[in-house]
């Protein structure tokens, strides 16, 4: 266990136990949102679908 983990974990301890709950959830949240922002794949998928609508749009998407 790194000592922030053991520090947070001390910590957690003295809250009552829907403060924990809550304080764990909060930092699932944010590391979730840090995985989504920090994925470097993120910004090239968004360009491609975005120039797919672009394409869907300009009459040369082959659409029915």
């Amino acid at each position: 266990m790194r000592a922030e983990n053991a520090r947070t974990y001390l910590r957690e301890l003295r809250m009552p136990r829907a403060e924990r709950a809550a304080a764990r959830a909060e930092r699932r949240a944010e590391e979730e949102m840090r995985r989504q922002r920090d994925n470097p794949e993120t910004a090239a998928r968004r360009a491609a679908a975005l120039e797919a609508e672009r394409w869907k749009h300009s009459g040369m998407g082959g659409g029915p």
